[in-house]
């Protein structure tokens, strides 16, 4: 099944053009501690290769089925966020954010985030965010992070966060809490190479059963004399249903010219579930993914940046996809 929404993509595409229009129509400059960011952003993704699984076919004829579509959150058709930061004095920032999310007609989603930080030392930051999403079938979830960041003149980075969630589906009974926790370490080991650790721990406790899952990332940066900066990353997971996967990635940041920078990226990514219901869903005994990217930024003005994103996506699973992503960031 391939998607095509021409009309929602016109009616998102202007509105999108007019919110940008009505940014850069509007002139500042930047002063340290009373500053307002705006970002909008827009991407649309063309499925050049998709087809849904056989549907099931039950025993009984009079069982209605519909066929899941599991890729709102990652690859939605369109998908528009608007961000406004606020700067409140010298030591906070209030930032709201809101992201609409399309896959077609029937399946949608909305976002809606509040975040506020505060520099309570030189080097040692505190944040509190909230956020709510509603989904398609009565999806609502509620979410609440905390955390803190202490940065030693950028040789040692340490970050920590707790989130904590509430979410609840009209077509499911019950309800289900989760938890999350993350901690990451960055270390200078030169003027030129970093090295960072990141480990990310998730627990859902609901009406359907508990579910966990563990992240651990591997990172190390490289700058180069040539103005380029090289980031590897090895990431593993696993989690509660015997599942384990890894991936490893490649960044180049070309620095071009005073405001422009070229990013690429490369990743590749293999899942191997253990779980018989996962394995059916699925050809073989693992599955693959791989995603190249390009990103160029551009500084039009001192108040004014706007980036161009491009990304091909494809798998093992008859999966294949480009994404295109406008973004524009102006400070009023």
């Amino acid at each position: 099944m391939v998607f095509h929404k021409a009309p929602a993509f016109r009616r998102i595409c202007a509105a999108a053009l007019c919110l940008w229009g009505a940014a850069a129509a509007q002139a500042g400059s930047f002063s340290i501690g009373n500053f307002t960011q705006v970002k909008l952003e827009y991407q649309y993704t063309d499925y050049f290769n998709y087809a849904y699984p056989s549907p099931i076919l039950f025993e009984y004829p009079g069982h209605e089925y519909r066929q899941p579509l599991p890729y709102i959150a990652d690859f939605p058709e369109n998908r528009v966020l608007g961000r406004v930061s606020q700067g409140l004095g010298i030591n906070d920032v209030l930032q709201v954010k809101y992201q609409y999310s399309q896959l077609d007609e029937a399946t949608n989603q909305e976002l809606f985030n509040a975040k506020y930080t505060r520099n309570v030392t030189d080097n040692t930051e505190a944040h509190v965010s909230g956020q709510v999403t509603r989904g398609t079938g009565g999806f609502l979830g509620r979410m609440i992070e905390a955390g803190g960041k202490v940065d030693f003149a950028g040789f040692t980075l340490a970050d920590v966060s707790y989130g904590y969630y509430y979410n609840t589906v009209d077509s499911l009974p019950g309800s289900s809490d989760a938890h999350s926790l993350e901690l990451k370490l960055r270390q200078s080991v030169s003027r030129s190479t970093a090295l960072q650790v990141k480990y990310g721990y998730y627990f859902v406790d609901g009406d359907q059963g508990d579910f966990f899952s563990n992240t651990l990332t591997f990172w190390v940066s490289q700058y180069l004399p040539t103005k380029t900066a090289v980031h590897a990353e090895w990431r593993e997971n696993w989690n509660g249903m015997q599942y384990r996967a890894w991936s490893p990635s490649l960044e180049v940041d070309q620095y071009l010219s005073w405001g422009t920078i070229l990013t690429l990226r490369g990743r590749y990514y293999r899942g191997l579930p253990k779980d018989p219901v996962q394995l059916e869903t699925i050809t073989g005994d693992y599955f693959e993914s791989w995603s190249l990217s390009g990103l160029l930024s551009h500084r039009l003005f001192a108040e004014t940046t706007v980036m161009v994103k491009y990304r091909y996506y494809w798998s093992d699973e008859d999966i294949e996809m480009n994404t295109y992503l406008l973004a524009l960031e102006h400070i009023l």
